[in-house]
């Protein structure tokens, strides 16, 4: 089970009524599973406020029933209330914080909800998750909740079939957006059957000496800032950032990526948030990329990468590496180029 805050600025009564949350892209709810906790947190100049718990009984569909009045937000997760639903102000977090004797992280809790309050799924720590579910089991307020309404039109659940026929994959070849190739990423993670989850077993095993399943999954935040990663795989021993491109390599910014590398290398460093004994944790960097023939941009990153973890005084190991991806017989085959 993970904890999750989804967020939304005005919308929380209607999510509320249908039990049901909604993002414009299904890459920002794919990774959401069964029985997971989930709280809803509505920031706006006027409230504050975070609603929970609640649990998770319906992943990933499509759904175009009108919820909100913009007419949008049509990939959609439902959840259930666990007993009461409570609604708290974000500083009750600061209070309990106090009480407990643990108002540091708390403090840093509010600023990590703040900041991100533009996303619309946060991902969260365990013990993030069991603080925001005890402030709310202290300090919460009852919120009257109604007879769930009920969706009006069809549910479509999204799958990787659903995906590789919405990008018309046999023909096309390419994913139509990088949000659609992290949504198949992580389906195919949620399958152990998949070829793609023992593709991604071998790679992490290679480069971090642990197995997916023993591993941490998280997509789009995790690392402490706003500045989201698509794939993250935390092991006892390594940190892993899969950075996905739906075009090959000779097609993208360098100076793009080097951003993305920059973020992520030194924000895993001493990130609160990723659990680790000491600062030796290996990190990896995985650029995942379109197959493709020119292999001159490897070249620039490479230096880019090497310059950029030199100014790294800690004892840390950093590997690069390059992936590519190809389509064909209903299966993303991913290998070292």
């Amino acid at each position: 089970m993970k904890y999750y805050i989804v967020t939304t600025a005005k919308f929380a009564e209607q999510c509320l009524e249908h039990f049901t949350y909604g993002a414009t892209q299904s890459n920002w709810l794919a990774n959401v599973d069964i029985g997971d906790t989930v709280f809803l947190s509505q920031f706006n100049y006027k409230t504050q406020q975070i609603f929970g718990p609640l649990r998770v009984v319906k992943i990933l569909f499509y759904n175009k029933s009108i919820i909100y009045p913009a007419k949008k937000y049509f990939y959609r997760i439902q959840f259930a209330p666990v007993g009461p639903i409570y609604a708290i102000e974000e500083t009750d977090l600061y209070l309990n914080g106090i009480q407990c004797r643990n108002a540091d992280f708390c403090y840093k809790l509010i600023n990590l909800i703040q900041q991100n309050k533009h996303l619309h799924c946060i991902s969260l720590t365990d013990k993030e998750g069991m603080v925001i579910l005890d402030t709310l089991q202290k300090f919460g307020i009852a919120y009257k909740s109604h007879d769930q309404k009920i969706l009006d039109h069809e549910i479509v659940e999204v799958t990787r079939e659903y995906i590789w026929q919405k990008n018309r994959l046999d023909k096309a070849r390419q994913f139509a957006s990088e949000s659609d190739l992290e949504t198949y990423l992580l389906l195919s993670l949620k399958d152990k059957n998949s070829c793609e989850y023992k593709t991604f077993d071998e790679i992490v095993a290679k480069y971090s000496g642990n197995n997916l399943i023993n591993s941490t999954i998280y997509n789009q935040f995790i690392l402490g800032n706003a500045y989201p990663a698509d794939i993250v795989v935390i092991t006892n021993d390594s940190i892993n950032v899969f950075e996905l491109k739906r075009d090959s390599l000779d097609k993208i910014v360098v100076t793009q990526i080097e951003k993305e590398i920059r973020k992520h290398l030194y924000y895993s460093l001493l990130s609160e948030r990723v659990v680790q004994e000491n600062v030796s944790k290996i990190f990896n960097f995985y650029l995942v990329c379109l197959q493709q023939s020119n292999k001159k941009p490897q070249d620039s990153i490479s230096s880019i990468f090497e310059s950029l973890q030199s100014r790294i005084q800690y004892p840390r190991k950093s590997n690069l590496i390059f992936l590519e991806y190809e389509l064909k017989d209903d299966t993303l085959f991913l290998f070292q180029a």
